[in-house]
């Protein structure tokens, strides 16, 4: 076991160096425990645990405690001011996660500098999800104590560079570097080990379990399709976002209009109109999770890799680490 892999595990105190990412749909709390309990890391998405299923936040927590006595983290998406509403939640969010005693925060977007200062007065390890080298770097300066590597394989909000230019470019870095993107299987996380990383972070292999509350349609496109059907839109999140390619994604085409672009390109308002694009995709994944007419389905390439829906203990079985 290399030393990055020991300190991951030493940080999240999981047993095998595996995220369950956060995902919208799909962190469902019994997924999270699941994961968790079999050895890896579930997180916590927020918005999905309370809007999408109905929890209040503290006790969704404490559901997750109770399935599972191992650690789990939660995710915080930082949105740079652009909602005070929004802030105040995720500052409650944060408190309550840390009187429940989670002790792993991951950071997405914006900078972590409060959630960080806050965590370190706790004991709290935070990573922070980065798209290139240039991001990486500067969260590596502001203290973070892992990056979560966002390469061009994954689902949902996805990446722009390979895993491989990732390692070429931070091979140096002292901290941690998780490979997110394009982990289908045993043999995907076996190369993203042996190229350096200290962990994988699953989200598509994680839908197609029986844990995971989406509909069971979406399950099945994961293992139907290959990674020639996926295709990247703008208009979940302003960014590009993976997506399998079905007649509700292509509807209206995969990018955005004039208006939304030109804010999109405005550093004063593509906040807002990131803002804007996520509601109104959040309406159309909430639809998703719980109904087999709406077929916008987030999947990463990894995909072609995962051949049945199956539980997530005999999923992480096939992820154990050799002797």
């Amino acid at each position: 076991m290399n030393q990055n892999v020991k300190q991951f595990l030493a940080d999240t105190g999981a047993k095998t160096p595996v995220i369950c990412g956060p995902m919208y749909p799909g962190s469902n709390p019994e997924l999270i425990a699941a994961v968790s309990d079999s050895g890896g890391l579930g997180i916590v998405q927020p918005v999905t645990l309370t809007s999408l299923y109905g929890h209040d936040f503290r006790e969704g927590l404490q559901l997750i405690k109770q399935l599972t006595d191992r650690p789990f983290g939660v995710n915080f998406t930082i949105f740079g001011g652009a909602n005070k509403k929004y802030h105040e939640q995720m500052k409650e969010w944060m408190h309550i996660s840390i009187e429940e005693g989670v002790k792993f925060f991951l950071t997405s977007l914006g900078k972590p500098d409060s959630v960080l200062k806050t965590a370190k007065e706790h004991g709290i390890k935070v990573y922070h999800d980065v798209p290139n080298k240039k991001v990486a770097l500067a969260m590596r300066d502001s203290g973070v104590d892992g990056l979560n590597c966002i390469n061009w394989r994954g689902g949902g909000q996805t990446g722009i560079q390979s895993a491989e230019q990732f390692m070429e470019e931070l091979h140096d870095i002292d901290i941690p570097l998780i490979c997110a993107g394009g982990i289908g299987n045993a043999k995907d996380f076996e190369q993203a080990l042996q190229m350096g990383y200290a962990g994988v972070q699953l989200g598509t292999r994680f839908l197609a379990t029986h844990e995971c509350k989406i509909t069971d349609s979406y399950k099945q496109a994961i293992v139907d399709h290959s990674e020639d059907d996926i295709v990247w839109t703008n208009k979940i999140a302003g960014n590009n976002s993976s997506v399998i390619k079905t007649d509700d994604i292509m509807k209206g085409g995969l990018q955005t209009g004039p208006v939304i672009n030109f804010m999109l390109r405005n550093p004063r308002l593509k906040k807002y109109a990131r803002m804007w694009l996520m509601s109104k995709g959040v309406r159309n994944y909430s639809k998703t999770a719980f109904s087999d007419d709406v077929k916008f389905w987030q999947a990463g390439k990894g995909l072609s890799n995962i051949q049945s829906v199956e539980s997530v203990a005999d999923v992480m079985k096939s992820f154990a680490l050799p002797d």
